[in-house]
């Protein structure tokens, strides 16, 4: 298997289609915004979980499909839109009630599932479709054909049995790429193209930290927290763009694979951060919960970046020390956050040392490799 390493550019079609999942996402996050006797109880959580999983299930194999073979086609792009306004409809039954919608939401995200369906079909039976793309769109004909039958199964079977078919059919689709996928030779992906793609959902996550830090910008919020939370914010940034835009080799052969589930935990844990801001902020808040939400979405969303070290450039990839000083680094500041966890400002300016440490940590490691290897490297102008 080779990857297919000629830049694909991304279409303006693709960027408007992405548009609708920045209201999708911050639908999703009211999920977890709630706390009932200041904590978040296990069954909003797993919500949440579920309705992460299915829309960036939904985005990543329509991803998966423009990587390989979308092209900026008339039929594509009115799939595209029928597409948007399905997801504009089911973002707007995500929400702590959504079980009142159920039978709509099972049907819609049906229909979702089955345009993808059909987008793989059309393509199977194409004249120019070679018989080893054909054995890997049967993988995704299988997950897409599946799925939409689970969901529509969901919305007619009696209710003690609606739910779990449908959290089954999320999961199936979630899971069956991994198994479909790793036993198939043939599959190719373009990795610059998808890098791309994939980056561009994660701004969009930073999109919603945004939307939430804009409320400590104002002139009755604006506070010492304003300028720590905007500080953590590009310290993660940084974090991701150094490791995403310049360490990681868009050469390798690798599939993509690795590179979409290990950013999940980046989505969730940015999402878990995002509302962990309020949080710390909330007098009725569980003090000790707050801080350890928030440290469980940081220490997911830097783990998450740094699994993916083996696939950098070779001057580029990580060390046993390397690791070692980000995970001492991680753990001091979550143990040091629990201990002070009665004191919010305490808590967020350690979690800010922490931000700035693995940025820092990483541009002097960036910084050193390419001079040690005589490559570009940042410079201050």
């Amino acid at each position: 298997m080779t990857t297919l390493i000629k830049h694909k550019r991304v279409e303006f079609s693709e960027l408007f289609y992405d548009l609708v999942f920045v209201f999708a996402i911050s639908k999703v996050t009211t999920l977890i915004d709630h706390l009932h006797n200041g904590i978040l109880t296990w069954n909003s959580f797993l919500d949440f979980l579920i309705a992460t999983l299915f829309l960036i299930d939904s985005w990543m194999i329509q991803t998966d499909y423009t990587n390989r073979y979308g092209k900026n086609s008339l039929f594509n792009i009115v799939i595209m839109f029928i597409k948007m306004g399905i997801l504009l409809f089911i973002a707007n039954m995500i929400g702590p009630d959504w079980q009142q919608y159920f039978h709509y939401l099972c049907w819609a995200i049906g229909t979702l599932t089955l345009t993808l369906f059909f987008q793989y079909l059309v393509e199977f039976f194409r004249k120019s479709t070679d018989d080893a793309n054909r054995e890997s769109i049967k993988g995704f004909l299988w997950i897409t054909g599946l799925g939409s039958l689970g969901f529509y199964l969901a919305a007619l079977l009696p209710i003690y049995l609606r739910v779990y078919i449908l959290f089954a059919s999320i999961l199936l689709t979630f899971i069956m790429p991994s198994i479909l996928l790793n036993k198939d030779k043939h599959y190719q992906v373009n990795l610059p193209h998808l890098i791309e793609r994939i980056s561009l959902l994660v701004i969009i996550m930073f999109g919603e930290m945004i939307t939430e830090l804009a409320n400590f910008f104002t002139i009755e919020n604006f506070s010492i927290y304003s300028v720590l939370y905007f500080i953590i914010m590009i310290s993660l940034f940084l974090f991701y763009f150094g490791q995403f835009d310049h360490a990681i080799d868009e050469k390798s052969n690798q599939k993509g694979l690795f590179l979409i589930y290990s950013h999940y935990p980046i989505f969730i844990g940015l999402m878990m951060m995002t509302v962990s801001m309020g949080f710390l902020q909330n007098p009725e808040a569980n003090r000790l919960f707050a801080t350890s939400f928030s440290y469980i979405g940081f220490g997911l969303f830097q783990a998450a970046v740094l699994v993916n070290g083996p696939h950098n450039k070779h001057y580029l990839r990580y060390s046993k020390s390397y690791y070692c000083v980000q995970a001492t680094l991680y753990l001091a500041a979550l143990i040091l956050s629990l201990i002070f966890a009665s004191n919010p400002i305490i808590v967020v300016s350690i979690t800010t040392i922490l931000a700035l440490a693995i940025a820092i940590h990483f541009i002097y490691f960036y910084v050193t490799q390419n001079k040690k290897y005589s490559k570009s490297n940042w410079e201050l102008f």
